[in-house]
């Protein structure tokens, strides 16, 4: 379950985001009523009066959040019981989101056991390893417009990417003003022995879940 982001949410869908933990974890508490058989909770934003037909009740569904600011991480350690990750640097992963899940299972009285960390890990076995870099500058141009990205991409030490970015006159300057330190600390890209460095790496910085994506 996620937020999405203002842009999509209001051009394609007519919907306004608010206050994004807030309002998910209304949410939250909504579908997990529904899907163990409850009455759905009255919330500010979310309210449903919606009932499974022919279905068994299952309480103990696992749900998973969309998690990249701090807030929504630790709200994800909090109540979820995992949370996935996209375009999010391994180094981020080790400096911010662990740190934050920690948190939030802390605050619910509990520790990171059980807790899946799902870190998307671009990944891409080639021979000429620019011919990868170019489909992933290609593919991050769209994360670099969208206010949440920019906001964790800061967050991760890439400002310097984020200024180039905005100064680029064309589409092509931005595309190129995403740094190989960038691409690298996000990718796994090479030979399969690079590819599996790259999950390694991930792993190492605290993702349970490495999930390789092509490029």
């Amino acid at each position: 379950l996620g937020t999405g982001h203002r842009a999509t949410m209001g051009g394609w869908h007519g919907q306004d985001i608010g206050n994004p933990v807030a309002e998910m974890r209304e949410y939250v508490a909504l579908v997990r009523a529904l899907l163990a058989g409850d009455q759905p909770p009255a919330g500010d934003r979310w309210n449903s009066s919606f009932a499974f037909n022919g279905f068994k009740p299952r309480a103990g569904i696992p749900v998973y959040l969309a998690g990249l600011s701090p807030a929504m991480l630790r709200l994800a350690g909090e109540i979820a019981d995992g949370v996935v990750l996209w375009a999010c640097p391994a180094s981020y992963v080790r400096d911010v989101v662990v740190q934050e899940v920690t948190a939030g299972r802390a605050r619910a009285g509990r520790d990171l056991s059980g807790f899946d960390i799902c870190a998307a890990v671009p990944s891409a076995v080639v021979a000429d390893p620019a011919l990868a870099h170019q489909g992933m500058r290609a593919e991050l141009q769209r994360y670099f417009g969208l206010p949440f990205y920019r906001a964790m991409f800061a967050q991760a030490g890439y400002e310097a990417d984020i200024a180039a970015h905005d100064a680029a006159a064309d589409a092509g300057a931005q595309r190129a003003a995403i740094s190989d330190a960038f691409i690298a600390d996000l990718c796994a890209i090479g030979k399969p022995e690079d590819v599996a460095e790259g999950v390694a790496r991930y792993r190492a910085a605290g993702a349970t879940n490495p999930m390789i994506t092509n490029i």
